[in-house]
């Protein structure tokens, strides 16, 4: 942790310069302030409209992409439940999620620790926090490990209320603010709902069957789902790149 400063201070420093790249600026203060080796930051984590707004890097990225591919793990249940979800060891059996395990591939094999807390006002969860650890994390043994996990927690609960007016933006007209990296947000999620709504009207079916459509493509050919949605969406309707009826 920063010498002189909480997670918090650096969560609320993060708001005082370079609004349009808050999101990036908040996963960064949350990965010097913890510390953490990534972090990442998500709207809606539990529904088909989830929409991640920064990874900081490609392996949490990853973690996320496969998360949202399987439709569950320790974001998911985090938005579900309303509360925190660590996962001390994430090289043992992930039994809980077996789904996710499924799709796990040696990308992920750098992962030691991962800790989940849930964007929330009112008891009501409106996106999630994920904190990925190289190593492994142990609140029985480690006071060290105990007191970061205190602090993630209350880092949490400033980063939810930064990003509540940003999340009533969206509720209300469809839109984020012009947050960069851009191409990052629009990849996870835009150009996926975008594909699964194109698909949805060739098929005259609903965009969640749809999005289940493109899940089930990359489970069958493991490549990554915003790669399919991209096909989907450069292809003419019905071409090649389609999944099928």
């Amino acid at each position: 942790m920063t010498h002189g400063c909480t997670v918090v201070d650096l969560v609320l420093s993060a708001t005082r310069e370079e609004p349009e790249q808050l999101p990036m600026r908040l996963c960064r203060a949350l990965c010097q302030g913890l510390p953490a080796d990534g972090a990442s930051l998500a709207f809606l984590t539990e529904t088909p409209y989830r929409q991640l707004l920064h990874a900081t890097d490609p392996l949490t990225l990853r973690l996320e992409e496969l998360q949202f591919l399987a439709d569950e793990g320790p974001c998911v249940t985090a938005a579900i439940s309303g509360k925190p979800v660590l996962v001390e060891d994430f090289r043992r059996p992930l039994t809980r999620w077996p789904l996710f395990e499924t799709v796990m591939t040696d990308e992920l094999e750098q992962v030691g620790a991962v800790h989940v807390l849930p964007l929330a006002f009112d008891d009501k969860v409106f996106g999630t926090v994920e904190l990925m650890h190289h190593e492994t994390v142990s609140l029985e043994d480690d006071a060290s490990d105990r007191e970061m996990v205190r602090q993630a927690e209350a880092a949490a609960r400033a980063v939810s209320r930064v990003m509540l007016p940003s999340f009533w933006r969206l509720l209300a007209h469809g839109e984020l603010p012009l947050w960069k990296p851009s191409d990052q947000i629009d990849t996870h999620w835009g150009t996926t709902h975008q594909a699964s709504d194109k698909l949805a009207a060739h098929l005259d079916i609903s965009p969640e069957e749809a999005l289940a459509r493109l899940r089930a493509s990359a489970f069958v050919t493991g490549r990554p789902l915003p790669e399919i949605a991209r096909e989907i969406n450069d292809t003419p309707s019905g071409g090649p790149a389609w999944p099928s009826r």
